[in-house]
């Protein structure tokens, strides 16, 4: 989240965001504030999908997994 709050353009809102993380409950908090400005919570989903994408990838080279060429749908 505070990565994602060091993009946030606007200083208003990343105050507010930086606000909404700090202590107990802080992930309800930020998700409860950034619902707020949709154009933001779409940005936060898209940032976090792709980072749990990076991890996951991470994750798999780090087990030996390569990636392959591009699947073409199901086989017969």
């Amino acid at each position: 989240m505070e990565d994602f709050i060091a993009g946030v353009s606007d200083p208003g809102r990343a105050d507010r965001l930086t606000i909404a993380i700090d202590g107990r409950g802080a992930f309800r908090r930020f998700k409860d504030t950034i619902a707020s400005w949709p154009d933001e919570e779409d940005r936060w989903y898209r940032f976090s999908d792709e980072r749990r994408r990076g991890r996951a990838r991470e994750w798999l080279a780090g087990a030996g997994y390569r990636p392959g060429p591009p699947s073409q749908g199901p086989r017969p």
